[in-house]
C-alpha cells in the first residue's frame, strides 16, 4: 500500500512539472511574428486570391497556418 502511494504522488508530481514547463515557455508565451505576405505557386482558378497565413493559438502555444488561395464567391 505505502508503494502504491508513493508511486501515485511520483507520477502526479511529473504531470504537474510538465504542465508547468509547457505553459512557461516562451513558445507558448509570446506571439512570433508574421511571416511575409507572398503568393505561393500560381492560383488555381482565374480570379482567385491569395489569403495570408497566419499564427493560430491552440489552447498550448501558437502554430503557423499556411496562407491559401481563395476563389471569389460567384
Amino acid at each position: 500500500m505505502r508503494s502504491c502511494l508513493g508511486v501515485v504522488s511520483f507520477l502526479l508530481a511529473a504531470c504537474a512539472t510538465q504542465r508547468e514547463q509547457r505553459l512557461s515557455s516562451a513558445e507558448a508565451r509570446d506571439r512570433p511574428s508574421d511571416e511575409a505576405c507572398e503568393a505561393k505557386g500560381k492560383p488555381s482558378v482565374a480570379g482567385a486570391r491569395w489569403a495570408c497565413g497566419y499564427w493560430h493559438w491552440d489552447g498550448v502555444r501558437y502554430v503557423w497556418v499556411d496562407g491559401r488561395w481563395q476563389t471569389p464567391p460567384p
